[in-house]
Order: structure tokens, then sequence, then C-alpha cells
């Protein structure tokens, strides 16, 4: 076959498979998506939870108290129930006058206490009859009134179990002590602790009443005589006894 046909019949066949290779129907890629799946697919919903409801922390009111078991002390050296020195020189505590021996309890009751309470923060020292709903019981030594706000927050005030374990605190360091709420002894009074030295030889007589006395702290009661406001029980269980006061005669009475 001559040359030039050859070639003539190449070209021609070539025509026509490219003619068939454009008349043939485009087979979609195996690696993309289909618009109509694209379209079809949703998005999850994330449902948002509401509530209608408030959470109120719910404090226990100042003015109740629950009687509050004899913890057991450990007496050992540097802790609780250490003897006070007979250190009687007047000393002041902010504006307060005291003595050393009462400041030294105060001292250790401080190192005692782990709560927002300032067991140092006295409102009312001794050897004073300034405030007539004390009915004496500040006139001589060893009687003070302890302030129940938070330290360094003047505007807050200890909830009730807090002071419960301020009054602890003052008890193990030998103390009578308790809180007085308004109505305890006047509808007036402001609620504060009230604390006693034990063995404070210069106690007015009112204040040694309320260790030993018929309405006293070694009886288990509030040492409010009923002529002040009613003997009530002591709303921290019994007193805390300490080995050294058993050597002056303090123990507890019927």
């Amino acid at each position: 076959m001559p040359h030039a046909r050859r070639r003539s019949l190449f070209i021609a066949n070539l025509a026509l498979v490219f003619l068939a290779a454009c008349a043939s129907p485009r087979q979609p890629d195996r690696f993309s998506t289909p618009a109509a799946t694209l379209a079809s697919t949703a998005r999850p919903t994330i449902a948002r939870a509401t509530s209608t409801s408030t959470l109120t922390p719910t404090l226990p009111p100042t003015a109740t108290f629950t009687p509050a078991p004899t913890p057991t002390i450990d007496a050992t050296p540097h802790q609780a129930c250490q003897k006070p020195p007979d250190d009687y020189q007047r000393v002041t505590i902010g504006k307060q006058i005291i003595n050393a021996r009462t400041l030294w309890m105060l001292q250790l009751a401080q190192a005692l206490y782990r709560g927002r309470g300032d067991p140092l923060n006295v409102v009312q020292g001794s050897y004073t009859d300034a405030v007539a709903a004390s009915f004496g019981t500040h006139a001589g030594g060893g009687a003070v009134d302890i302030s129940v706000r938070v330290k360094d927050q003047p505007a807050a005030v200890l909830d009730a179990n807090e002071m419960a374990e301020l009054v602890t605190a003052l008890r193990q360091a030998s103390f009578a002590a308790w809180v007085r709420l308004p109505g305890d002894l006047s509808p007036a009074t402001a609620t504060h602790i009230h604390a006693i030295a034990i063995g404070d030889r210069e106690l007015s007589e009112a204040a040694r009443l309320q260790l030993d006395g018929p309405a006293g702290y070694f009886r288990g009661l509030n040492g409010i005589p009923p002529e002040n406001g009613g003997t009530q029980p002591d709303r921290y269980g019994g007193p805390i006894v300490c080995e050294w006061m058993k050597d002056f005669g303090f123990h507890s009475l019927p």
C-alpha cells in the first residue's frame, strides 16, 4: 500500500476515536460527594438546659443554737488547758482595761482558734461598771465581752456555728464563755460573747457566781440568774474542766 494511502487511513481512524470519546457520558469522580448527599446532612442540635430555680445558700440563723457535746481536751503543754500565770498587772487591749492574766488567756485562745473571728477583739473589759445590763460581772478582773464580727471585715458577723467554735477556743483557754443574744439579758442586748476568766482572784462577786453559783458554768447553765433574765441550760454542753482547776475546787457541779 502506498505510503500516502496508509497515512490517510491512520488520520481517519484517529478522528473516529476522538469523536467517540467526546460522545460518551462523563463518569462521576469516585471521590466526589453528590450535591444531594451534602444537602441532606443535618447539623446536630444542642439543647441547652435551662432552670428557673435559684440556689440560695442556707445559713444557720444567728439566734438558733444546737447544744454541742463537751469536747475532749488535749492538756499537753503549750496547748489547751494550760494554767494561767498569776499576773494581775493592769494592761489595755484596744480601749479596754484588763489584767495581764486575762490577756494571756485571750492570746492562748487566739493560738487555739482557727476561725474567722478574733478572740482579742474585746468590746468591754474589766474593772468597769459602765454597762448596767452586765449586773456587776465586769466590776472586777477577769471579765471580757468579745465581738462576734469577722476579723478585718467589720460589716460581717459570724454565723452560729462559727460563734460556737470561738466559744470552744475560749473555754479551752480556761474561760467560762457564752454567746449573749438579744433577749438573753434585755431586748437591746447586742450579740456578743461574754467570758469569765476561771480562777481570777480579782473577780467580782457577780462574776464568781457565774462560775459556781446556782446558774453557774460548772452546773451546765448559762450564768444568768433569774433576776437578770432567767437561768437556761448552756447552749454548748457542759463545762471544760482542766486539771489545774480541780486544785482550786472547780469541777462539774450538780
